[in-house]
């Protein structure tokens, strides 16, 4: 261990800034030659290029001045010169990326956002919409940026009118969209031009992109003030607007899962505790894409939130939630801010825990301690909204953080020579090497005094690490002719080492990169390269997007470089790797299939072959839920034959953890494609099959096993329709999975996870039966009938008791030709057993969701038991008046009720299904009717059905209740019911409406003895 480096004193700043400065000034002189010497080609300045290039090298300062120089050069296209204020603002924006201090970044955004506004003074531009959509992330990143580190009022009001003047931005963008959108619908489109109809997509991309943006921008503008709920009432209706729009409109895709998530965000911003915890829930159970990573790891910040403002504090549910998400974070994610503010929320938890000695031991309460330190300690050193309240924490816990990042550096002399450097850095890192072993040996500190030591040993590394790069520049600066190249080689190898130790990625890349192109063939030269490439890799991970696209080509050089210069060595390959994954990440699946297809066969071209599977699965799941059904069985196919091709790749008895979940992805494709048989044998593989392995390997991840066994569960469900199948053998192996299924899942909310993947298997199995032939759709729900029956026979589990009702449930509807008349046959023995295996659970769950309660007046509707239903009904909207659904659901049960009653009780009861019924303790209807849905729903684009079909019904039930009690005055007043409807609303909501209104009307008229003219 090194004890004392007094022959090291020489500043290392000086050098290297000396250096920099030299050769800064060498490339800025061969530019402005190039600047005052640029021919002009044939088909005009090539400037645009040129002016990407200066931004991609890092030379903004030039690249502003070529452009306020661009109208002097011939040939530059007018449309570019019009557009300098743009190119200006892109440099602009693209330089604060790079800077290092907080004035000059304030100083670069606020000369963007003037940039912009000047560019947008011509909005007719090609360019405006660009400029629009940038001109709002500008205007939040500046917001955002104002609101880190120390904040006070000033900025505060500062990034609030930021804030709100990106709402604006993005409501000019809405409404210009909208312009555009009713300019191309449908039918206005020429259908020679199918370039339209793909510009039609992008708009309406945008359109929804836009108003998630203005409402998130309001939502952080209130987020500013001091008192939210009272001070920014007008912003926040106007924000929860917007969420709430996209919520019911777009559901099921990216736009409406993150509305959900804002949503519960300003709840718990105004005290609505507990529905902001039902939209934070709601977000998490949203589909797993990579989109929904972030928003999810935000919603379960919002949870921790709320359950560590309980009295007393809710630490078990936060500790179990937060670290369960923490556990499932991929190394590309751990920098990003909602990481970050995860990791400081469950750091709280944990603190909480260690504070709560009732029920705990003391190693529990300590290791609680541990992990909320180790947590703050982790997160500390890194700059965002999260650095202040972090420090504070620290403070209260007596680790006084500032001032060890603000103790001085140490500080290295000069050495005598090359060789003296690398004598000098090769002693430290023998010591370096000593002090790591030493710290695995301690391990996780027992006490205090190991703890101690563990520091002590952590901060001499550091600061030999330090030392040695300081020494080793010097060294590398002394090269002369005579230096022996071997040495420098060793040298610059060192230093891009401990530079990267150091995640100091940029100067590691550098140093790394000059070495192997040095010493092209030689072993240092591959470090180096291999050195330069993963720090160029951890700089990509860690850059904003503006400055993705230079360091992405940067990859993609020093990649191709290494596989050209050691085509046979395996490692070299790693560079394809990265540009295999970076391809993934931007979905562009040919390129990435390329270089995987360029890889030699092998270990790792197969990894990268189930990855790209797994990704395409993903990609084929979003697109599904986005109504693309053609693009999803595409994508399915490529999954499969990718995974396929992968997983064939793996040796017997070498199968890890990310071999098993790829094979899992592929029984899930295949069962998907209707590949039942092939999907079992996917997971029975005696080579790769997760269902033998996963014992085998011992895994504890809960989550992998019930999925697994979820999924075993649905094959087998499946195969028990096919032609030939032994009914009996499946069966038995379902209730097998079904049991290894609820043992996966442990505590309350492993219950609800349970919960949710029933709830997702009826809902997979209700789509499977919408495109189901009529023969596998009869058998696909008898053998899900007997499988559940026994199930529901056997199981106290209300979990599974509420999966099988719901699932009944499905079956039942599907088998229904008529979901609005009286189940008969099949569909009636499923909804009984439905309703039977419900009030089984009602001694065991009496708080079931109004969701599951809805499913259940559904049910007695259906089966004709209609006072059963209208008490279902009515405690629902006692809670939640405003369901619609419940409603209709209501009103329906109502007229089919009164079609059974005799005449003298039927007319009364067609009344209620019209007016309403069953009052309050304020004396009006529970059950609004028809009749006031149809008021309620009037004028609402997102209920145009709904308030139709109430329409129809008002008329419908007064034709009844006038034909049962024989008043021909009240049925021809039906008649005056639809023609008011006509009047108003000529299309009366569609063919489908129309017909359905006439077909009545005609029965009305022959009724009361009139022409039969219909319509």
């Amino acid at each position: 261990m090194v004890a004392n480096h007094s022959f090291l004193t020489w500043d290392r700043l000086s050098l290297a800034t000396r250096l920099k400065a030299t050769l800064i000034c060498s490339i800025l002189a061969m530019i402005m030659m190039l600047l005052a010497s640029r021919p002009v080609f044939a088909g005009g300045e090539p400037a645009e290029d040129f002016i990407k290039q200066l931004r991609a090298a890092g030379y903004h300062d030039i690249a502003i001045r070529y452009l306020d120089q661009l109208k002097e050069y011939p040939g530059v296209d007018e449309s570019l010169i019009q557009a300098v204020p743009l190119e200006k603002a892109n440099t602009y924006i693209d330089a604060a990326g790079s800077a290092r201090t907080v004035p000059e970044i304030d100083e670069l955004l606020v000369k963007a956002d003037s940039a912009l506004k000047e560019f947008l003074k011509n909005d007719s531009h090609p360019r405006a919409s660009e400029a629009r959509i940038q001109l709002g992330g500008l205007q939040m990143y500046r917001a955002n940026f104002l609101l880190q580190g120390k904040v006070d009022e000033e900025k505060k009001t500062r990034a609030r009118e930021s804030f709100l003047a990106a709402a604006a931005t993005y409501d000019t963008i809405i409404k210009d969209l909208r312009g555009k959108l009713e300019e191309m619908q449908g039918a206005k489109l020429d259908p020679n031009k199918p370039e339209l109809k793909t510009l039609r997509d992008r708009y309406r991309i945008d359109y929804v992109d836009a108003k998630l943006k203005a409402g998130n921008s309001r939502r952080l503008a209130v987020k500013t003030l001091a008192n939210p709920a009272k001070d920014g009432k007008a912003t926040i209706d106007e924000a929860m607007a917007l969420f709430k729009e996209l919520e019911d409109k777009y559901s099921d895709n990216a736009a409406g899962a993150f509305a959900l998530l804002h949503l519960g965000q300003m709840n718990e911003m105004i005290g609505k505790k507990k529905e902001a915890i039902d939209f934070y829930l709601k977000m998490l159970e949203q589909v797993d894409a990579d989109a929904l990573r972030s928003p999810k790891y935000e919603a379960t910040s919002g949870l921790i939130r709320i359950w560590l403002a309980e009295n007393p504090p809710d630490w078990k549910r936060s500790v179990e939630r937060g670290q369960a998400m923490i556990n499932d974070l991929r190394p590309d994610e751990k920098l990003t801010p909602q990481v970050f503010e995860l990791k400081l929320e469950l750091a709280k938890a944990y603190i909480a825990q260690s504070k709560d000695t009732k029920d705990q031991k003391k190693p529990e309460i300590a290791k609680a301690d541990r992990s909320g330190r180790s947590l703050l300690t982790e997160i500390e050193k890194y700059p965002g909204m999260h650095a202040e309240e972090t420090a504070k924490l620290l403070k209260e816990l007596g680790v006084d953080a500032s001032a060890a990042s603000l103790a001085e550096l140490p500080k290295a002399e000069k050495p005598e020579s090359l060789a003296d450097a690398l004598t000098k850095a090769r002693t430290l890192l023998e010591a370096i090497s000593g002090m790591k072993e030493a710290v695995k040996l301690i391990g996780t500190p027992k006490d205090d005094v190991q703890k101690a030591e563990l520091e002590k040993i952590e901060k001499q590394t550091k600061e030999s690490r330090l030392i040695a790069i300081q020494i080793l520049v010097y060294g590398v600066s002394m090269v002369g002719p005579d230096t022996d190249l071997e040495m420098l080689r060793e040298a610059k190898y060192f230093l891009s080492y401990l530079l990267y130790e150091e995640s100091r990625f940029r100067d590691a890349a550098v140093v790394g990169n000059s070495l192997t192109r040095s010493a092209p063939g030689t072993d240092y030269g591959l470090k180096g390269g291999l050195f330069a490439l993963e720090a160029y890799r951890r700089l990509y991970l860690e850059a904003p997007e503006t400055s993705t696209a230079s360091l992405t080509d940067q990859l993609k050089d020093i990649a191709d470089y290494l596989m050209k210069t050691w085509p046979d060595d395996p490692s070299a390959a790693s560079g394809q790797g990265i540009m295999i994954k970076l391809a993934l990440q931007k979905e562009n699946w040919a390129e990435a299939k390329k270089l995987i297809e360029k890889m030699p066969a092998g270990a790792e071209r197969a990894m990268f072959q189930r990855l790209m599977g797994q990704l395409l699965w993903n990609q084929s799941v979003i697109a599904r839920h986005e109504g693309k059904d053609a693009e999803a069985a595409e994508l399915l196919k490529n999954a499969e034959k990718e995974l396929i091709s992968g997983l064939e790749g793996i040796k017997s008895g070498l199968v890890e953890m990310e071999g098993m979940r790829a094979a899992l992805v592929l029984a899930k494709v295949q069962l998907k494609m209707s590949e039942d048989a092939k999907a079992l044998s996917t997971l029975d593989h005696k080579t790769y099959g997760p269902l033998a392995l996963v014992e085998k390997l011992g895994s504890e991840e809960d989550t992998f096993k019930g999925d697994l066994f979820g999924t075993e569960l649905q094959v087998l469900v499946s195969r028990m329709t096919a032609d030939g199948a032994d009914t009996d053998k499946l069966l038995t192996r379902a209730t097998k999975s079904m049991e290894k299924l609820r043992d996966s899942y442990k505590g309350e909310d492993g219950q609800k996870r349970l919960t949710s993947i029933y709830m997702g298997m009826a809902n997979d199995l209700k789509e499977e039966l919408k495109s189901a032939a009529p023969a596998k759709k009869d058998k696909l729900i008898r053998a899900f009938r007997v499988f559940l029956s026994q199930i529901a026979e056997t199981s106290k589990d209300p979990a599974t008791l509420k999966w099988i009702f719901q699932t009944m449930v499905q079956l039942g509807e599907a088998a229904m030709t008529n979901p609005e008349a009286k189940a008969d046959g099949l569909a009636k023995e499923l909804l009984e057993t439905a309703a039977t295996t419900y009030e089984k659970i009602g001694s065991t769950d009496s708080e079931s969701s109004i969701s599951v309660r809805f499913q259940l007046g559904r049910t007695y509707r259906l089966l004709g038991r209609y006072s059963d239903s209208l008490n279902v009904f009515e405690g629902i909207l006692k809670e939640k008046p405003t369901m619609l659904v419940a409603q209709v659901e209501a009103a329906l049960a109502y007229e089919q009720w009164a079609a059974e009653l005799p005449d003298h009780h039927a007319p009364k009861a067609y009344s209620t299904a019209m007016m309403g019924g069953r009052p309050g303790p304020d004396k009006k209807n529970v059950i609004w009717g028809w009749g006031r849905i149809a008021q309620l729903t009037n004028g609402k684009e997102q209920f145009k059905d709904m308030f139709f079909e109430a329409r129809y019904h008002v008329a419908f039930t007064r034709f009844m209740s006038g034909k049962r009690s024989k008043n021909e005055k009240l049925m021809k007043q039906a008649i005056a019911d639809i023609n008011t409807t006509v009047n108003a609303y000529s299309d009366l909501g569609g063919p489908a409406l129309k017909q359905k209104h006439d077909a009545l009307i005609r029965e009305i008229q022959k009724a009361t003895n009139q022409p039969v003219t219909g319509l």
